[in-house]
C-alpha cells in the first residue's frame, strides 16, 4: 500500500534513507571540522547517522525529481523541502527534550534559530547536487544489490538504529540507567562512529595542514588586492572632490565674465547711441521694431532698448529735439554740415 506514492519502492526508499543519513553525517563532521578544528559526533543519535539529511533529501526527490529538467525548481525545491524537515524536526526535537542541536540565532534572517537563509540556500546547493549527481549514483548501487541483500541490510541498519534511539532518548530523559543492555549496544555503535568520524576529520585535518600555505597566500593575496581597491576608492574620492571644486570656480569664473562682457556691450552700446548724429537719432525713431525676426532687426531692436533704458526710460523720440527745418527759398541751397548733420 505505502507504496502506492513513493518514488520507489519501500526497500529502496529505506535503504536510500539510511544513504543519505550517512552521507549528511559525514557532510556535518567535515563542515565542523573545517570551521571548528575539532572532530564533533554531530546528530540526535550516537551512530553515524542524521536522520534529517535522509528525510529532508528524499522529501526533496519525492515531489521534485520528477521536475529535475528546470534546475531552478530543483534547487528551490530541494532548499524547502529539506529547510521544512529541517524546521519541523527542530522544533519538536525542543519542545520534547527542551534541548536544540543546532541553534542559527546568530545568523542573520533566521527563524527561532531553527532555520535560517544561509542554511536554506546550502540546503538548495547540496540538494541540487545530490539530485543531479549523487543520487544516480546511489541508484545504480542499490540497483546492483539483489532483493534479499537489500532486505537484509535494512533490517540491520533499522535495528541498530532503533536501539540507538532508544538509548539516545533514554539517557536525555535520565532512564539510562534502567536500560543498560541498550546502553552498552549504543555505546559500541558511538565508539564506532568516533572511529569513523576521527578518520574523517583526520583526512580533512591532513589536507588543511598540506594546503595551509596555499590557503595562508591565498589570503594574503585577497588582503592585498582589497587594500589596493581601499587606495583606490580613496584616489578616486578625493579626484572627485578636486574635480568638484575646479567646475564650481569655473563656474564662478563664467558668471563673473558673462556679467563683466555684459556691462562692457552695455557701455559700448550706450556710447555708440550717444555718439548718433541728428538724422541718426530721426532714423532710429521711426524704424518699426513689432516684428523684427533677423539678426539685424535684433540688433536694431537691442540698441533702441539700450538708448531708451540708458535715458532716464524716456522714448528715444522723446531724447532727440524736433528742431524745425526752416524753409529753403526756391533759389537757396541746404547746407549740412558733415560733422554734426545739422543743417
Amino acid at each position: 500500500m505505502i507504496e502506492w506514492f513513493l518514488p520507489y519502492s519501500f526497500p529502496e526508499s529505506l535503504m536510500m534513507f539510511f544513504i543519505y543519513s550517512f552521507i549528511g553525517w559525514i557532510v556535518e563532521v567535515i563542515y565542523y571540522g573545517v570551521t571548528e578544528g575539532q572532530f564533533i559526533n554531530r546528530g540526535f543519535l550516537n551512530g553515524p547517522m542524521c536522520p534529517v539529511y535522509g528525510l529532508g533529501f528524499y522529501t526533496a526527490l519525492w515531489f521534485f525529481e520528477p521536475l529535475k529538467d528546470n534546475v531552478a525548481v530543483i534547487f528551490f525545491g530541494a532548499a524547502g523541502a529539506c529547510t521544512f524537515v529541517e524546521l519541523i524536526a527542530g522544533v519538536i526535537l525542543y519542545h520534547i527534550f527542551h534541548l536544540r542541536w543546532w541553534d542559527y540565532t546568530n545568523y542573520k534572517f533566521n527563524f527561532h534559530g531553527f532555520i535560517c537563509l544561509r542554511f536554506f540556500l546550502y540546503w538548495g546547493i547540496a540538494g541540487t547536487l545530490g539530485i543531479y549527481a549523487l543520487h544516480p549514483a546511489v541508484v545504480q548501487v542499490i540497483h546492483w544489490m539483489t532483493y534479499p541483500v537489500n532486505v537484509g541490510l535494512n533490517c540491520v541498519f533499522s535495528v541498530i538504529m532503533v536501539i540507538d534511539l532508544v538509548a539516545s532518548v533514554a539517557a536525555i530523559i535520565g532512564f539510562s540507567n534502567k536500560l543498560d543492555a541498550f546502553n552498552k549496544f549504543s555505546a559500541s555503535v558511538k565508539t564506532a562512529s568516533d572511529f569513523i568520524g576521527g578518520n574523517i576529520y583526520g583526512t580533512v585535518d591532513t589536507i588543511m595542514e598540506v594546503e595551509s600555505p596555499i590557503k595562508d597566500s591565498y589570503d594574503s593575496y585577497r588582503k592585498l588586492v582589497n587594500d589596493h581597491k581601499e587606495e583606490e576608492n580613496e584616489i578616486a574620492r578625493r579626484h572627485r572632490a578636486e574635480e568638484r571644486e575646479y567646475f564650481k570656480a569655473f563656474v564662478a569664473s563664467g558668471k563673473d565674465a558673462a556679467f563683466k562682457t555684459r556691462d562692457i556691450a552695455s557701455d559700448k552700446m550706450f556710447g555708440l547711441v550717444k555718439s548718433f548724429n541728428i538724422f541718426e537719432k530721426r532714423l532710429l525713431r521711426t524704424i518699426d521694431v513689432g516684428g523684427m525676426h533677423n539678426v539685424y532687426d535684433s540688433a536694431i531692436k537691442t540698441i533702441r532698448d539700450t538708448y531708451y533704458r540708458a535715458t532716464a526710460n524716456k522714448m528715444p523720440q522723446q531724447m532727440v529735439a524736433e528742431k524745425p527745418v526752416p524753409c529753403a527759398l526756391p533759389d537757396e541751397e541746404l547746407i549740412v554740415d558733415e560733422n554734426t548733420g545739422s543743417i
